[in-house]
């Protein structure tokens, strides 16, 4: 049995030793393969530094044109800026000329519907809003001078009807004639004058009609020749 036993152990060994120089030569082809790795993720990594830093000089010389491309543009900005205030002012200058070379005449005259039509075609091209504003006095122009000639002739039948007399400011002939004349449609233009603009033809009919109804409604002639001014011609 002890015998049996030492052969068991003597074979063991035997083809351990026979095995050992396989393992070994196994172990350094392991080890050969992993140096191998290692240097080919070496060299990989070393590549993608390198991309890496030639992406970032990239990226360094984009921000530097990016820079001079915004500081282009701010110029530029700037330039269209003062291009857009020029011609505004270039604008305003012509329209402003236009009006006071083919409309400002129109308003200071009697109403003459060929006159306001022509001047009406004055106003096509224009952008400056404190000129263009002043159209609509143009073109209700022949409305306000038609509303006010209307409640002059409706009041020169009351006032003659009375026989011109002169009337008080708290006679009731005084306040439907004063109630009716706030009641024209050129009034309200009129009574703000001072800050709007205006009409200057009908503001000095209007002048002369405050001078009449202050003193009393009792001049017939007085009366006759303002209700002329409003006959259009």
């Amino acid at each position: 049995m002890k015998r049996i036993k030492l052969l068991v152990i003597s074979m063991t060994v035997m083809m351990m030793a026979a095995t050992a120089p396989a393992a070994m030569a196994q172990a350094t082809q392991n080890v050969l393969q992993l140096e191998k790795d290692i240097e080919l993720h070496e060299k990989n990594i070393k590549d993608k530094e390198a991309s890496i830093k030639d992406l970032e000089n990239r990226i360094d010389e984009l921000k530097s044109q990016l820079k001079d491309l915004e500081s282009q543009k701010k110029a530029l900005e700037k330039e269209l800026k003062e291009e857009v205030k020029m011609r505004k002012e270039k604008f305003t200058n012509r329209d402003e000329l236009v009006y006071d070379q083919e409309i400002v005449d129109v308003l200071y005259n009697p109403y003459n519907k060929s006159d306001v039509d022509e001047a009406l075609r004055s106003f096509e091209g224009m952008e400056t809003k404190d000129v263009i504003k002043k159209k609509e006095l143009v073109e209700k122009y022949g409305e306000y001078t038609k509303n006010l000639r209307e409640f002059m002739e409706k009041a020169k039948k009351e006032l003659s009807a009375g026989k011109w007399k002169y009337l008080s400011s708290t006679s009731d002939e005084y306040k439907k004639f004063e109630k009716g004349l706030k009641g024209t449609k050129y009034w309200k233009v009129y009574n703000k004058k001072e800050k709007n603009e205006s009409i200057d033809y009908l503001d000095r009919v209007m002048d002369r009609i405050m001078r009449f109804k202050n003193e009393g409604l009792k001049s017939e002639s007085q009366f006759n020749e303002i209700l002329n001014m409003l006959y259009a011609n």
